[in-house]
């Protein structure tokens, strides 16, 4: 007689933060993440602080009760996807995996999240050797504070103990590279000075595609060999920007050789 048993699907702990960082291949990466959070939650103002031993991102968003932090931590949720628009600004919602905040293990000991709405402030403390200590333990600790431990609502991400040195200017390349910076009432400012976006003039086609998940519009720049940035002429592809669903292609072009044009990204 056949029998039929269950047996549990399981994932070591440990491999959260090796998928963290194989998902973000650049550590720097999930820094990004977290200012489209902060865009995602309706901020207007982002606070990057990068000290020679720990990174702070800032921000005056709506910030999260607990059941947001239960959310924040919940790894792949599809929350965003059928939450799609922010409740204040109606921002198509740009944040991803989630995973980011467990690549950014790769590069600092611990972060923290201090994070306020309304009456409710909590703070939660990742530790890389604690969470490794206890294999088979899922959880993290949450600190209810009272609402004055934070000015006003929004949340407040520490990178503490870095192991590795960020650069000011690695950093501002991949804000104005993937955030929102041309998106009114939003800002972002790294050690006191406010990233601008990237500015182009050129031959501008507006492109609009339909999705499974929603439009996509954006535009195609097409700029003169002479007007196109060093890098961006060495590496073929023309760059990227992106706000929320609304992308910009950036094409140059020049004498055609005998790669004829083709794009090399």
């Amino acid at each position: 007689m056949q029998t039929v048993e269950y047996i549990p699907v399981t994932v070591d702990k440990s491999h959260i933060i090796t998928i963290g960082e194989r998902l973000y291949t650049e550590s720097i990466e999930f820094i990004r993440e977290l200012v489209n959070n902060a865009y995602d939650a309706d901020a207007t103002e982002v606070k990057i602080t990068v000290k020679k031993d720990s990174v702070e991102i800032e921000d005056n968003g709506t910030g999260m009760d607990k059941e947001g932090l239960i959310q924040y931590f919940n790894i792949g949720s599809q929350y965003k996807l059928y939450e799609s628009k922010s409740p204040i600004y109606k921002r198509d919602r740009i944040g991803q995996f989630g995973i980011g905040k467990f690549a950014s293990l790769a590069a600092c000991r611990r972060f923290e999240v201090l994070t306020r709405k309304g009456g409710f402030a909590g703070r939660v403390v990742f530790d890389k050797e604690e969470w490794e200590k206890t294999p088979s333990e899922w959880t993290i600790p949450l600190e209810i504070l009272p609402p004055e431990a934070r000015e006003h609502d929004g949340t407040t991400v520490r990178l503490l103990g870095l192991q590795r040195e960020f650069r000011l200017e690695d950093i501002e390349a991949k804000i104005i590279e993937g955030t929102p910076l041309k998106a009114p009432n939003f800002k972002v400012i790294l050690n006191g000075h406010t990233i601008k976006p990237r500015s182009l003039s050129g031959h501008t086609i507006p492109v609009l595609e339909g999705t499974p998940f929603g439009p996509v519009t954006g535009e195609i720049i097409i700029l003169p060999e002479t007007a196109a940035s060093t890098e961006n002429r060495e590496h073929g592809y023309r760059g990227k920007g992106e706000t929320g669903n609304h992308h910009t292609w950036i094409l140059w072009y020049g004498n055609l050789g005998k790669d004829n044009g083709k794009d090399k990204g």
